[in-house]
């Protein structure tokens, strides 16, 4: 079968009930609740057809005959010792009753798996399917808009994630062509083209994990921030959070997250080259700060009463020189972009705070933690044989495909890196692009507005 045929599910098959009067079912249903019929959406009690007085109690299938073998002994001495009657019934089970598990097996041609697994983004189900499956693809896909009632279209991905803008092409197999997802993650929302920007629900525990490493009044500088999973959360903390995206669209889509959580006065959002990000955002908050700290505006609280407001709470001090936390979360390439980190406060006249960097990557070694610190060596031009004295934890995230895992190195630029003459990326920036992105409102205690180069 390639194009659904819902009728062809049909099947009766034989059961045993018992009659039981009306006004004792829930009790008997009770007391033999492990001999009691359980099939999704079928009912389990039914009229009787004979007397309205009457309900007919559907038995496990296990139980073939009226002489109730394979029945518990609880069953048993509930029919004795309130005279029921055991009869035959007949129950037809449809389309809505089978799982989608059970009618693809039912349906493909390996009936030991069915292809039912997929990321859900919102109303999207994102199936990647084998390739011995896409003959059946539209089967496929129709049986799981079917049954997944939160489900309303559902699309294969048809080739990797492009390493430039991190999205890839899909296909819709059923339902409507609209790929304007909606997702709710660590209290916030999240709305995006899910065709044009990339999104991993899987990732959730990960997002949780990092903004859980970030406290009140910490600054925060995202790299490769997507439309926004680590930096909005981040922001709704109470930290100050400048957050970039080479993809227009994961730039367009992160601003308006900004304003749909209402942290726009704590959240820049740009649309650069990661490098060149890196050495600009770094070199413009440091001079932001040459005037004293910066703050932001308090989380807001809500009101007890509606008559009652709130007093208002005082502004959140910034108080580093330079950025906390540094996120980057692009596992193909992100550990590549450490070499912008060699050099970056050469030339500051005075040494700001060192940062902890967090950097996703993919390993296939077997000592995943020496190949991913030595790959970071490389990058930042730091002494390769020297790795074990970095300030750095290796975390494992989660396996991707056979023998390739996703870790995030998180570690503390080192001062020999931060200091030394700059011979890791170019220094110069473009104008236009960083004119374009800054976009933030940060109370400065002269009231200035962002330092442009």
């Amino acid at each position: 079968m390639k194009e659904l045929d819902r009728a062809a599910f049909s099947l009766i098959i034989p059961v045993v009930a018992l009659r039981v009067p009306t006004k004792t079912v829930g009790r008997i249903k009770a007391e033999i609740s492990s001999d009691v019929l359980k099939i999704p959406k079928l009912r389990n009690v039914v009229n009787d057809g004979k007397n309205n007085e009457y309900k007919m109690v559907l038995l496990d299938s296990s139980i073939s005959s009226t002489d109730l073998g394979g029945a518990s002994e609880k069953l048993r001495n509930l029919v004795k010792q309130d005279k029921l009657e055991a009869v035959h019934h007949q129950v037809t089970l449809n389309y809505e009753h089978w799982s989608a598990d059970e009618i693809l097996k039912a349906v493909l041609p390996d009936s030991s798996e069915a292809p039912t697994s997929y990321e859900q983004i919102g109303h999207i189900a994102h199936m990647n399917l084998r390739d011995q499956y896409l003959e059946y693809k539209y089967l496929i896909g129709q049986v799981i808009l079917d049954k997944s009632p939160t489900v309303s279209t559902v699309v294969n991905k048809l080739d990797t994630i492009d390493n430039t803008f991190r999205n890839f092409k899909m296909e819709i197999l059923a339902g409507k062509d609209d790929f304007m997802a909606q997702v709710r993650e660590n209290d916030c929302v999240f709305k995006f083209d899910y065709s044009k920007v990339y999104w991993n629900s899987r990732l959730h525990s990960e997002h949780e994990r990092l903004i859980k490493k970030f406290t009140i009044g910490n600054s925060i500088c995202d790299v490769m921030a997507g439309v926004g999973p680590f930096a909005i959360p981040a922001a709704k903390k109470g930290c100050l959070v400048w957050a970039n995206d080479l993809n227009p669209a994961s730039y367009d889509a992160m601003q308006d997250n900004i304003k749909l959580n209402k942290v726009q006065d704590r959240v820049a959002a740009f649309n650069m080259d990661g490098r060149d990000f890196i050495r600009k955002a770094f070199a413009d908050y440091f001079a932001k700060t040459q005037t004293g700290p910066l703050s932001i505006p308090p989380i807001p609280k809500a009101s007890a009463s509606r008559s009652k407001p709130v007093a208002p709470e005082p502004s959140i001090p910034i108080p580093s020189r330079s950025f906390d936390h540094v996120v980057m979360n692009l596992p193909a390439i992100a550990i590549e972009f450490l070499d912008a980190f060699r050099g970056l406060f050469a030339g500051f006249e005075e040494k700001p705070n060192m940062p902890m960097i967090h950097t996703h990557c993919f390993t296939k070694s077997d000592e995943p933690e020496k190949d991913i610190l030595q790959r970071a060596c490389r990058a930042m031009g730091y002494p390769e044989e020297q790795y074990k004295d970095l300030d750095a934890d290796v975390y494992y995230v989660r396996r991707v495909a056979p023998n390739k895992d996703m870790y995030c190195l998180s570690m503390r630029l080192p001062e020999a890196v931060a200091f030394a003459p700059e011979t890791g990326c170019k220094r110069k920036l473009d104008q236009e692009s960083s004119e374009a992105a800054t976009q933030i409102k940060v109370k400065l205690s002269d009231s200035e507005e962002p330092a442009q180069e």
